[in-house]
């Protein structure tokens, strides 16, 4: 009936990921620290993303905006945020700009900043357009380039914090500040 599909349709869809994103003004569904086209096996650096405006479709033809990328620094990708220009997306070691350019490059990568960190998923949160987050060891910004955010209790914070529990750290945004 309306609404059904055959999942056998289904092709090169990937189904391992860290995480999953999509694009609002241009509407792509990513897959990020994914399975490879043909493969089960994860890459933990690997983007890839569906045809525009058509989740079903992952196999990069002619035809079509799917497609993939490979992030080069790091070991895993870590966390990423949208903002009106670019996703943002993080890696364990480095912060990459994402671009959409259309066909046929479709989305390019850009670093914004190497040796920067991520305490977890959910640690960043955009305000304004701008993106702030947690590191490891330290707080950042993002408004066009990657800058640390001095912080009198960084010390405190990063003293006695459990960073094996980096998946419990949440930004967040207070209006009122």
């Amino acid at each position: 009936g309306s609404g059904t599909f055959s999942v056998s349709l289904l092709v090169d869809v990937p189904t391992v990921q860290n995480l999953i994103t999509i694009s609002d003004t241009s509407r792509f569904v990513f897959a990020m620290g994914c399975n490879d086209y043909g493969s089960v096996v994860q890459d933990p650096m690997l983007i890839r993303w569906s045809d525009q405006e058509n989740p079903y479709v992952w196999t990069p033809d002619a035809t079509n905006q799917a497609g993939s990328i490979r992030l080069s620094h790091g070991t895993e990708i870590v966390a990423a945020v949208q903002t009106r220009q670019e996703i943002v997306v993080f890696t364990d070691a480095t912060v990459y700009s994402l671009q959409y350019l259309g066909p046929p490059i479709v989305w390019s990568s850009q670093i914004l900043g190497d040796n920067i960190s991520i305490a977890g998923q959910n640690a960043a949160v955009i305000a304004s357009g701008v993106v702030y987050w947690m590191g490891v060891d330290k707080f950042y910004v993002y408004s066009g380039k990657v800058d640390t955010i001095p912080c009198a209790l960084r010390r405190d914070i990063f003293d006695n914090i459990n960073t094996s529990q980096g998946a419990q750290v949440y930004g967040g945004q207070n209006e009122g500040f």
